[in-house]
């Protein structure tokens, strides 16, 4: 009789240690499944941030100097340069938006130096080119690739009377 008793002892245990082992392998199961959505879903997160960050930043940067003849291009550094100017205390202030080394770049200086240098701006975006292109009277036409390779085209338009 004593024998009986223990053998469904050791078969309890090993039910017991069963269900302990199914609930950790579905624990983890769980786990892996909820850490590839969660992966997946901030890959797309950052890939539509760096789409639209591009767009974004030069259309409201066009929009704050939106001032009669202050928004223009101008090819400095050897390329097309969105040119923001800006009046302080009476002086005439630059803020240019270019393409340098991988980055989109804004550099802000006063108007009448001689030479200012594309490696002093600040870097905004990684990206693989920049071009931007005045089209008519009051329109932007705006070319942006993307480090992935992706091509962001897109129009703005000046609001403001030319001077």
């Amino acid at each position: 009789m004593e024998l009986e008793g223990k053998r469904s002892h050791v078969i309890d245990t090993l039910f017991v240690l069963c269900l302990l082992f199914l609930f950790i392998i579905s624990a983890v199961t769980v786990i892996l499944i909820g850490a590839g959505v969660y992966k997946k879903n901030v890959e797309a997160m950052s890939e539509n941030h760096s789409h639209r960050i591009a767009c974004a930043y030069i259309s409201e940067k066009i929009r704050q100097s939106d001032v009669k003849g202050r928004v223009f291009t101008e090819e400095v550094f050897g390329q097309n340069t969105l040119v923001l100017q800006d009046e302080v205390d009476g002086v005439l202030y630059n803020t240019y938006i270019y393409n340098y080394d991988g980055c989109l770049m804004e550099l802000y200086a006063r108007s009448d130096l001689d030479e200012i240098y594309p490696q002093s701006g600040q870097k905004i975006l990684k990206i693989s080119s920049f071009d931007i292109k005045e089209i008519e009277d009051a329109f932007f036409k705006v070319s942006v690739t993307l480090d992935d390779g992706t091509v962001e085209n897109f129009l703005i338009t000046r609001r403001s009377e030319d001077a």
